[in-house]
């Protein structure tokens, strides 16, 4: 995500967003009576021989004030619905209009109330854009690309200048070669998927496997071909879409882990539900608060302000995955501590 212009005054914020993580972001930012502002089509109305004749669709740039945000898992898109409050001049003011939002969209919105930790959470996003590099290898070549803006620049390709007659160790010395400029690469990427028609990603993978540190960005796949051909095919299939949420829901998974465990060890260094978790808001004990995004009512978005205001930290979590699910079943409130309480 790029924040291009931010307005605590005015309550505005200016982005493009870049990524598919950037969606998570958004949908728990965006809040039912904020207004969006974007470029987006729109359906062209005319009259004709005094008929209304539907005659295409338009670009333009229209605001609407939000009255349903809508994240569609499956197709990793993010939905903006509401009525029109600025558009052009034959566009009818008060009509409802959808915004979908995408990799390479700019969005200003204005938010009706501005809360510290959503702002805190999209710098976050923009601070923590992943590089993911897509291998695509087979015998005969590799080719190694980073993912840019939902596309994918080519910064290596490497051929096999041997026969496939030639011995196994010629071979090997191949594979060598490509794994060697994975790991060039390897520390300025967040994840790496290797993907082929065969098994030269496994052979690769074996190799890069004695170096932890980058063999756990690793994640296989298989395509039907070696070429840009390999790497598009990732993004087509839905399979790179899965990688990066999972990036965005390991933070926030591992803090809950945490929580639980401490939950189960009853430390004391962890409470949930509302009435526990105000108490230690007001002892000043609250280190981080984790709020289930199903839960963000008035009275609990207040109390994330006082323990911000306090110097905690506050985590949304999302209900896509199974322990978010957990969450939200005791309550979706609750909070990881910096000391222990005294409980009369």
């Amino acid at each position: 995500m790029k924040i291009l212009k931010i307005s605590e005054k005015l309550q505005k914020i200016k982005i493009r967003v870049e990524n598919n993580d950037d969606l998570f972001y958004l949908k728990n930012f965006i809040e039912v009576g904020d207004f969006v502002k974007a470029k987006t089509p729109r359906t062209i109305f005319l009259e004709r021989e005094g008929e209304i004749k539907k005659v295409g669709k338009k670009y333009m740039l229209i605001k609407i004030i939000v009255e349903k945000v809508e994240f569609q898992t499956g197709l990793f898109q993010l939905r903006i619905s509401g009525r029109i409050v600025e558009a052009p001049k034959n566009v009818q003011l008060d009509a409802y209009h959808s915004i979908e939002v995408k990799p390479g969209k700019y969005l200003t919105i204005t938010k009706k109330e501005w809360k510290t930790y959503q702002i805190n959470r999209l710098k976050e996003a923009e601070k923590r854009t992943p590089n993911i590099m897509i291998v695509a290898a087979d015998t005969d070549q590799s080719i190694l690309g980073v993912l840019k803006n939902n596309r994918v620049e080519i910064i290596s390709e490497i051929k096999n200048p041997f026969s496939l007659v030639y011995e196994e160790k010629k071979i090997f010395e191949y594979y060598e070669k490509v794994a060697e400029e994975i790991l060039n690469f390897a520390p300025q990427m967040k994840n790496i998927i290797l993907c082929g028609p065969g098994f030269a990603k496994d052979h690769i993978a074996k190799i890069i496997r004695e170096k932890p540190e980058v063999y756990k960005k690793i994640v296989l796949s298989s395509t039907s071909s070696s070429t840009i051909s390999g790497l598009n095919e990732i993004i087509k299939s839905g399979f790179l879409e899965k990688v990066c949420e999972e990036n965005q829901l390991l933070k926030e998974t591992k803090i809950i882990e945490d929580f639980f465990i401490h939950l189960k060890k009853d430390d004391g260094f962890a409470v949930f539900g509302f009435d526990n978790v105000k108490m230690a808001k007001d002892a000043n004990a609250i280190d981080i608060l984790l709020i289930s995004e199903e839960k963000l009512t008035k009275e609990v978005e207040d109390l994330a302000k006082e323990v911000e205001a306090k110097g905690g930290k506050v985590q949304i979590i999302s209900t896509l995955h199974d322990l978010g699910q957990q969450f939200s079943g005791i309550g979706g409130i609750g909070a990881i501590l910096r000391f222990k309480l005294k409980w009369s």
